[in-house]
């Protein structure tokens, strides 16, 4: 079962007062690199292109570390965790979620401490680690902000029980967290979503699910979050192939390699390919096409990369 999309923390603009309104406060440049770097980085992790945003995320914090920044640290930490555990190294993220949390302990930071454990118990429910994680995402949901409760907290509790065998509280509780969502705002509906259709898929309950999916993959099409869309069309493969539509799960896997393909990702593209051939040879449809596309652009060729 997938786990929830963490959060990336970005740097707040500092504005300064003049008699035209607001305007943008001059930051010296060696002050507002590290800043920089982050921007350049999102928009690649907003996409599902990990290793080009990491390479900004890690440039950003040697620069706040240069200038003794410690919320540019922690944030960059934080970053850095979110691009390891979203490239599957869950344990490698762990150290750095860790040190983003100790930095927005000292600073007093309570909205960015519960984002930073949420973050972290999820990696460590991926990682195996059930009891540091309830630990961890339970301080996170009694945390009390202005945004409590706080939906994505309430995603990961949803997950963890439900690798911990019960399903019936899993179900409540990611209910409760896209019910929150819907009264307050869309923050991580797409993970919260998709997270109920992962649990609802593992029970076979494929019709219940397919909402679900469909609901992330529209939300991930509004961000552009090409990663997301490839998972989605996937796990919507998956339902149709339990629903035994063959012409339905082909369509559905055929699309998501192909993102995988543009984004790279070889293994995501072997093993969806993988699930093609029979409902394929059933339905009588040839997927030669993808399978050559798929091919070329994996090597780069016919088209840019879209992590470019």
């Amino acid at each position: 079962m997938n786990t929830v999309r963490l959060f990336l923390l970005t740097a707040l603009a500092v504005l300064a007062a003049s008699c035209g309104g607001t305007r943008e406060a001059v930051v010296p440049g060696h002050l507002g690199a590290g800043d920089e770097q982050t921007a350049r980085g999102m928009p690649f992790y907003e996409r599902g292109c990990y290793a080009r945003a990491l390479e900004h995320f890690t440039r950003a914090q040697e620069l706040y570390t240069a200038v003794g920044d410690r919320r540019g640290m922690a944030m960059s930490a934080n970053n850095i965790g979110v691009v390891y555990r979203a490239t599957g190294e869950a344990q490698a993220s762990i150290p750095f979620f860790e040190d983003a949390l100790r930095i927005y302990r000292g600073l007093g930071e309570p909205d960015r401490v519960r984002r930073t454990l949420s973050n972290l118990a999820a990696a460590q429910v991926d990682a195996g680690d059930y009891a540091s994680a309830g630990r961890n995402i339970d301080e996170a949901l009694r945390i009390e902000t202005r945004q409590a409760p706080f939906a994505p907290a309430m995603t990961v509790k949803g997950i963890l029980l439900a690798k911990q065998g019960n399903a019936t509280g899993a179900e409540a509780m990611l209910k409760e967290a896209l019910a929150e969502i819907g009264r307050r705002h869309p923050e991580g509906e797409a993970a919260t979503n998709f997270a109920m259709g992962e649990l609802l898929l593992g029970q076979a309950r494929y019709k219940e699910a397919v909402p679900y999916f469909e609901k992330a993959l529209a939300s991930d099409r509004k961000a552009g979050f090409y990663r997301g869309i490839a998972d989605d069309l996937a796990a919507l493969g998956r339902c149709s192939a339990g629903l035994r539509d063959d012409a339905a799960a082909v369509a559905s896997w055929e699309q998501s390699v192909r993102i995988y393909a543009l984004l790279g990702m070889e293994e995501k593209v072997r093993s969806t390919l993988g699930l093609l051939d029979e409902p394929a040879k059933r339905s009588n449809l040839d997927i030669d096409l993808t399978r050559t596309l798929a091919e070329l652009w994996l090597k780069g060729e016919m088209t840019e990369s879209l992590c470019e």
